[in-house]
């Protein structure tokens, strides 16, 4: 199965409309389900909860894939079992309370996320693992983040 969007996006700085046209395969864990809703169905659902289309680099007239990655990696978690467990911060934990902590992202979760994993420096061995924790911690960190980088600012003034 082969999902197309087609949406448009206005360019404050030029007023004019970029038209994006997207296709989404059916190759994420083979098209399974759990709990009666497919990872894909998922997606498209996680998609308008972050606004996926406000990725858009106006800039390149594109949405970089890793902002779709990180959708994909919410979805598959969003569709899992409530009663088994996955594996967050190092320590297993209820995969119910994982979803509880996702269904609570938004954009600015999303891009704090990106932004992060860009910084880093190292390699990172099991990017999924690293990716799903970065996601759950962001939901507890965003404000901490933009006061701490505030006040990181006032002191290079």
């Amino acid at each position: 199965m082969i999902m197309h969007y087609q949406y448009s996006i206005q360019n404050p700085l030029t007023d004019i409309g970029v038209k994006h046209d997207e296709t989404i395969e059916n190759n994420f864990l083979g098209g399974k389900s759990t709990n009666n809703l497919s990872v894909l169905k998922m997606l498209e659902q996680v998609m308008v909860q972050v606004e996926y289309h406000c990725f858009t680099d106006l800039r390149l007239n594109r949405i970089d894939p890793f902002y779709r990655e990180l959708c994909l990696i919410i979805s598959e978690v969003l569709v899992m079992n409530h009663g088994s467990s996955i594996k967050v911060n190092g320590s297993f934990v209820s995969v119910y309370l994982v979803q509880e902590v996702y269904s609570k992202l938004c954009n600015d979760h999303i891009r704090l996320v990106y932004n992060n994993f860009h910084k880093v420096s190292h390699r990172i061995f099991n990017k999924k693992a690293y990716l799903r924790t970065a996601l759950y911690n962001a939901v507890f960190e965003i404000e901490s983040h933009f006061v701490n980088e505030k006040a990181c600012d006032s002191l290079t003034d």
